[in-house]
């Protein structure tokens, strides 16, 4: 322990009481004596520092938005084809009817194509068996005498100089028939 007797711990003790006391009996300054205690105890030869008010960057998220929208207008203008955004009762136009014209070079009223094929043989064939029977014939490829592009061979009888002409010889075929005026 300590070299101190009891005495002296004692005295120590009692003395730290008194002032304990002391201070309980001393009135504490209230809070506004304080603060004019602090307001005198500041220097005067300082001169105040105004208040900064700490930056604001809030028109940053404006500017952001305007250029984000502004880039996708420009986007979506050079990119984005809008004559496909039509209502749907512009794009329900009738289909124009395909007219197939010919453009045969024959001497006579009209001719009646007979049989279609998609490979000349076969219209070669049928030309020597029609021309066998007794009948004017031949044959042409589509897309060379028409607006067509279908690629057929149109196998076709006459020419002939009218349609009871005609009308004698397509009754003797038992096929379907188209009858062309030239």
């Amino acid at each position: 322990m300590s070299d101190k007797t009891n005495d002296e711990k004692l005295r120590i003790l009692q003395e730290r009481l008194a002032q304990i006391k002391q201070k309980q009996e001393t009135p504490v300054p209230t809070r506004n004596q304080r603060e004019e205690v602090i307001e005198i105890a500041t220097p005067k030869d300082e001169v105040p520092q105004k208040e900064r008010n700490p930056m604001s960057f809030g028109w940053v998220k404006y500017v952001v938005i305007i250029g984000v929208v502004g880039y996708g207008s420009f986007y979506a203008y050079n990119n984005i084809d809008f004559s496909n955004l039509t209502s749907s009762e512009e794009i329900t136009e009738e289909p124009k009817e395909f007219v197939l014209e010919y453009n045969l070079n024959l001497k006579g009223d009209n001719i009646s194509i007979i049989s279609s094929f998609e490979d000349e043989n076969s219209a070669k064939a049928m030309v020597n068996d029609l021309k066998v029977k007794g009948y004017k014939c031949d044959y042409f490829y589509l897309p060379n005498k028409s607006n067509s592009t279908d690629e057929l061979y149109k196998v076709y009888i006459g020419p002939y100089e009218n349609n009871e002409e005609t009308n004698q010889w397509i009754e003797n075929i038992d096929l379907e028939f188209e009858i062309i005026k030239l």
